[in-house]
C-alpha cells in the first residue's frame, strides 16, 4: 500500500496490527530459541546463550516502545483526525507539541536500528547458518532476519509517513474552531 496516501485511521490500525504481529514474532523467536539451545556445537550454542541474554532486553524494549504509541501517540492522533473529520471534540492540545513524544519515539528508533540490530546483527554473523546447523537453526536465523526487516520497514513507515502527519495535523488543528 502506498502509506503516503493513506488516511490517518488505515495508517495507525496498521500500525497496531503491525505491532500484534511484530509481538507475535518475538515471541515465536523466543520460543524456538529456547528449543535449540543446547542442541549444537559450543560455538553454536555460544550464539545461541548470547542471544538468550540479549533477545528478552530487546523484546522488553520493544513492548515499552509500543506501549508508549499504543497509549499516548495513537490515541492522540485518532482524536486529532476525528476532530478534523468533524466526528470528534476537539482535542486538548498540549502546552508541548506533538513533537516532543515524537521526537523521543524516533531517538529509540534510532537505538533499536543503530545499536540492537547491529549486535544482533554480531552476534548471529549476520544471519548465516553455520554449515552443519540443520534446518531449525536456518529457520530460526531467518525468523531473526525476517522480525529486523518488519520492525525495519515500521519504525520507515512511522518516521516517513505518521509522525509528519501527526505533526502537520497537530499545527493545522490547534486554531481550528469547533
Amino acid at each position: 500500500m502506498a502509506w503516503s496516501k493513506a488516511s490517518p485511521e488505515e495508517l495507525l490500525n496498521f500500525i497496531e496490527q503491525d505491532h500484534h504481529r511484530i509481538r507475535e514474532k518475538m515471541s515465536e523467536l523466543q520460543t524456538l530459541l529456547e528449543q535449540l539451545t543446547g542442541r549444537y556445537s559450543d560455538t553454536i550454542n555460544s550464539m545461541l546463550n548470547a542471544l538468550r541474554e540479549f533477545l528478552p532486553a530487546f523484546k522488553i524494549g520493544m513492548e515499552k516502545h509500543f506501549a508508549s504509541e499504543e497509549q499516548i501517540l495513537i490515541p492522540y492522533i485518532r482524536q486529532m483526525d476525528e476532530f478534523n473529520r468533524g466526528a470528534g471534540a476537539k482535542p486538548e492540545f498540549h502546552r508541548s507539541s506533538i513533537k516532543n513524544p515524537i521526537s523521543l519515539l524516533e531517538a529509540e528508533h534510532d537505538q533499536t536500528e543503530n545499536v540492537m540490530f547491529k549486535n544482533i546483527h554480531t552476534i548471529v554473523s549476520g544471519y548465516h547458518s553455520p554449515s552443519g546447523s540443520g534446518d531449525s537453526l536456518t529457520a530460526f536465523l531467518d525468523g531473526m532476519k525476517e522480525l529486523k526487516i518488519a520492525v525495519s520497514e515500521h519504525i520507515h513507515i512511522e518516521n516517513t509517513v505518521l509522525f509528519p502527519l501527526a505533526i502537520d495535523l497537530e499545527l493545522r488543528l490547534m486554531h481550528k474552531k469547533q
